[in-house]
């Protein structure tokens, strides 16, 4: 392969929440790292986010029964299809889980190329020769409402960071992939929504950049995001990709 990869994953409650209701997914064999950060009452998000990241580790270990589509579909893409649907049944026929949901992030490193594969506000981000920059785009309200400007007015400013996709609300979901190409010494920050809302871009470069192991930088995000209110559960994962050498 003509990246090496190193990781690293970390997740904490906050100071703000009774349970963690992130999960996350590190499959380094099958080159793909994924974090779901769960909604729903009576903990309900925690069951979703879980579920969620089973059944993604279940499709790529290809023990689905493979009812997403074609082949030629990305297999990440096919996985969060098939964990829509176990979040979205389990939703049905379990009261105490009606309504739930969760958000999805992902990366499925294949070659010199790297899927990323989205839906609802957890992101990844891009650190490439000192600079800095988001790779996915927010399903929430604020930027359904900067497509479509005629819809402003139609719900209130409070409703701005509401998302608008999310894994298991409904029997089908649109899953966002793009393709980007991976260069050596790139670094892929993959967090949910409890890091990004309590620590600016500008500090997670800062943080990013510093110097440390992928294990002391998760460590020092989370930190960091608990300094500055801790309102979420926060979760990150980290990969470096080098080139692997010749010979």
């Amino acid at each position: 392969m003509p990246f090496r990869l190193q990781h690293a994953g970390a997740t904490d409650v906050g100071l703000q929440r009774n349970q963690n209701e992130d999960a996350l997914l590190l499959e380094p064999e099958r080159r793909a790292f994924v974090i779901c950060d769960g909604m729903g009452g009576h903990a309900s998000g925690a069951v979703a986010s879980q579920l969620a990241v089973a059944t993604v580790a279940e499709a790529l270990h290809g023990e689905s029964n493979g009812k997403n589509g074609a082949e030629e579909m990305e297999p990440l893409v096919r996985a969060i299809l098939a964990a829509n649907q176990a979040v979205f049944t389990r939703s049905q026929v379990d009261p105490q889980c009606h309504g739930m949901g969760t958000t999805v992030v992902g990366a499925r490193f294949e070659g010199e190329k790297v899927h990323v594969c989205h839906i609802g506000d957890s992101r990844i981000y891009l650190l490439r020769d000192g600079e800095l920059s988001q790779i996915t785009r927010d399903h929430s309200l604020i930027n359904l409402y900067a497509d479509h400007p005629e819809m402003v007015g139609k719900l209130g400013p409070a409703h701005s960071n509401i998302i608008v996709r999310a894994v298991g609300l409904h029997e089908y979901v649109e899953v966002e992939h793009k393709v980007v190409d991976v260069e050596d010494g790139d670094v892929y920050l993959l967090c949910s929504d409890g890091l990004v809302d309590m620590a600016d871009d500008w500090m997670v470069r800062e943080m990013l950049t510093a110097g440390e192991s992928l294990e002391e930088t998760a460590a020092t995000l989370i930190r960091a995001a608990n300094t500055h209110g801790g309102a979420d559960n926060i979760s990150v994962i980290l990969v470096r990709a080098e080139k692997a050498q010749q010979g």
